[in-house]
This record gives C-alpha cells, structure tokens and sequence, in this order.
C-alpha cells in the first residue's frame, strides 16, 4: 500500500479521536448566545434554580473535551427541625409570656421542664419543678426569663438581676455540652457558664426585626385611628378578643396612654397584663357606654346594633377580624359612628410567645443541625 493511503487512514482516525465541539441547532425565533440572558443560579438574589438543565429556547454547546458547560448548582443550606421529643428545654421564667413560649415548645413536641406551678391545661411533655436545680437538670437547653417590650417589661425588669447570681451552682447541673439561651450575652454571664463548661446564645438581635415589623404594622393602625379624630391618649378602650390574644396591641395600647379593657371569653388572664381590666364578652354590651373606642379582633358578628347603639357618640370602631369581620358597617354608618376596617393588620403583628419562639426555636435547631 502506497504512503498516501497510510497518511489518510492516520487523518480520517486523528479526525475521529480529537477533542472536537459539537453545535446543536438553534431552535426558530430562540435568541442567539451573544443575545441571551444567563440563567439565574440557584442562591442568587433572584433564587430561580437551574438544576444543571440547558436553556429552553437554546439548547446550548457542549465540547466533548471540557464537558458540559453549564454546571449543577448545590442547594442552598436550609435549617431542619430537629427532633423535638429528643430535645429537653428547661425555662427558667415565670411570667405569662415565659410561660407561653414553654407551651409552644412542648406543642412542637419538645421535653420542656418548667419553673413554679403546672401549666394550665396540663401537657404530657412538661413537667413542674419549684426550684431552678431541678428544672435544668440533664436539660441541652436551658431558657433564661423574657420581657415583653413596652411598659409591663419596664414594671417587671429588676435592673439588679443577674442570672449568674440568680442562678448560681443549679446552672452546673445541665448535661455536657448545654447551652443558655439568653436575650443578651453579658460577659458576667458568659464567664460564668464558661466555669460551668456552658456556652450563652442571645437572640435579641434575632427577635428586633420581627418586633419592629410588627411595631410598622401598629403604627400605621394608629395612624388611621388620629386620622379618625380620635386620641389615645386618656382614652378608655376595649380590645375585644378570643383565642388569640393581641398582647402586643395592648402593651401599645398602653404605651399610648389609653386606658385598656380587654373583652374575652378565655380564662385565667386577669394578672397577664398589669393594668388592663378584663371582663367577659358577655358584659360588653353593659360596659360599652364608658368606652372612647373598640378595637375588635374576632372574626363574627361581635359588635352589633347592642354594642353601636350603646357607645357614646363620639366613640370609633376599629374592625381588626378578616372577612366577613365583626362590625355592623352599615349600621354604624345609620348611627353615625366613626369605623375604620383594618382588616390584615393583625396578619403581620405576632403574638409575643410566637415571636419568641420562632426566634428561639429557630436557634436551637440551628444548634441541634450543627452538632448532626
């Protein structure tokens, strides 16, 4: 066989095995690659994952050298909830909203130890202990006292109180490794859980924009309340309420300077909040000739032709309930009453015990992730 045989054999296979780029064939009207936006990548501020796929509309260039040259993007880390029933959280507050946080903690199934008397209605996951020792004890976590903003918080904070002090040696008894989790970490008290072989986690940097959220949301509702023509200031008002009470409304409520009367059929709430009257809904009707202005938070028909045609001429009706609300409109409207439909307000203003514990509750299972 001749040389040039021979050369062209060696062309045609050099041909076959070299690195080459295969073009695939652009879809009609689809956009050329000088034109084309990239695809936004998982974690970017626009969080629209590629998942490694190739544009719809172009179908892109592969090299069979370098490989694909679009990359499989990594998910971003995300917080797990832990498994609750492990976890055992010892509280050592025991003002309501304490009390409160360590009833959402048992609901989510953790084993919550609390200090003082049983919670009401009992819970299979808490256990009542009278001194501190006894409520950290083996415990991973142990919650130091919470203070709700505002003007309760400033009647319950003891300027003087130092957990160190408060606390002492009962701290020591916690399992290895434990944690305090603490509004704020002074270096008095991380020194001293670091004695104990203790770390301190504060969240009070967590919790400030949930409550300054929820605070905008008040603002603008009391902002439409002097737009009404009403003060709050020296005024008698009723916040009427069921399940779900709006503590943060009322400590703003107080904080303004109203004088505030709480309508509820729940129980047990009459040392919750010092200095707030609490009367059964039953009583409304009667008591509505002395109120300045009624903010209603339950969703039914609450504040009828009884409560409109009792309050004085001058009084304002807030409606806080979603649809169908719980304000006679057009009654109101007949009688010449002052009404304002805030209806999604409450929506972005959380109960205190929930703010506290999305915060807290979503710093331990960071914890609890970290150590798996």
């Amino acid at each position: 066989m001749s040389s040039d045989f021979w050369s062209r054999s060696f062309e045609r296979i050099a041909r076959l095995i070299a690195p080459r780029t295969i073009r695939v064939r652009r879809k009609p009207g689809a956009p050329s690659p000088s034109q084309r936006v990239p695809r936004p990548r998982l974690g970017s501020p626009s969080g629209f994952p590629t998942m490694g796929r190739m544009d719809s509309d172009w179908e892109g260039e592969y090299d069979n050298a370098g490989g694909c040259r679009n990359t499989v993007y990594t998910t971003p880390h995300t917080v797990i909830a832990p498994e609750w029933a492990s976890v055992t959280i010892g509280f050592l507050g025991t003002q309501p909203l304490d009390r409160a946080i360590a009833r959402i903690a048992a609901t989510a199934g953790a084993k919550v130890n609390v200090l003082g008397a049983p919670l009401e209605p009992k819970l299979r996951t808490v256990a009542a202990h009278a001194d501190p020792a006894s409520v950290v004890k083996g415990a991973r976590y142990a919650i130091l006292p919470v203070f709700a903003p505002g003007r309760s918080a400033q009647a319950n904070t003891n300027a003087s109180f130092a957990p160190e002090r408060a606390y002492g040696s009962a701290l020591g008894g916690m399992s290895a490794g434990a944690r305090l989790i603490a509004p704020r970490a002074d270096a008095a008290l991380t020194r001293h859980a670091a004695a104990l072989g203790l770390t301190v986690h504060s969240y009070e940097d967590l919790l400030r924009p949930i409550l300054d959220a929820a605070g905008e949301a008040i603002d603008e509702l009391f902002s439409r309340v002097e737009k009404a023509g009403s003060r709050l200031q020296g005024s008698v008002v009723c916040v009427i309420a069921g399940e779900r009470i709006p503590d943060l409304l009322i400590l703003r409520l107080l904080d303004a300077g109203a004088r505030v009367h709480l309508a509820t059929s729940e129980r047990g709430l009459d040392d919750v909040f010092p200095g707030v009257a609490v009367l059964p809904l039953s009583e409304l009707p009667v008591q509505s000739p002395k109120f300045d202005a009624i903010f209603s938070t339950i969703n039914g028909p609450v504040v009828d032709a009884r409560e409109l045609g009792s309050l004085p001429d001058h009084a304002l009706v807030v409606d806080l309930a979603d649809p169908p609300g719980s304000v006679d409109f057009q009654l109101a409207k007949q009688l010449g009453r002052k009404a304002i439909w805030a209806r999604g307000i409450l929506r972005r203003v959380p109960s205190l015990g929930q703010a506290y514990w999305s915060v807290i509750g979503g710093l331990i299972a960071s914890l609890e992730q970290n150590e798996s």
